[in-house]
């Protein structure tokens, strides 16, 4: 699978004195496959790395909810870093066989992880943070 099929959806934030909300994923987004399998939310401390991991078949959708993660996907050739900002949302699709992982940068970050399949550890091989390099950096 190339890095190339990588896709990213920009997400729209409806704001009012109370707070705010935005949709993660529609059944009639141009990047979902119209399947679901399982859905996990992460809390992940300030500068934990978190991956590197692909699976062999299922289907990655993430976003972060709140705070900011340095996103990293690699096909082994080649690198693509995003900065996903609770602020700034936008959902991510990983499909089968792209490494990747995240490193949550400054507060406690919140990420909503959607799957078109229930998690299988069999599905899942998983390699050192730094086996591509130190990717880490902003």
């Amino acid at each position: 699978m190339s890095i190339n099929n990588i896709k990213i959806k920009k997400l729209i934030i409806h704001k009012d004195d109370r707070g705010y909300l935005f949709e993660g994923l529609r059944q009639d987004d141009h990047l979902f496959d119209g399947i679901y399998g399982q859905s996990l939310i992460s809390v992940v401390y300030p500068n934990v790395i978190k991956g590197l991991h692909k699976h062999t078949k299922q289907t990655d959708y993430t976003l972060c909810a709140k705070g900011r993660i340095l996103y990293v996907a690699t096909d082994g050739k080649e690198v693509k870093k995003m900065i996903l900002d609770g602020e700034n949302p936008v959902l991510i699709k990983i499909p089968p066989g792209i490494w990747h992982g995240y490193k949550a940068l400054g507060k406690e970050v919140l990420i909503v992880h959607i799957m078109d399949t229930t998690f299988d550890p069999n599905d899942t091989e998983e390699k050192d943070p730094y086996a591509f390099g130190d990717v880490w950096e902003v």
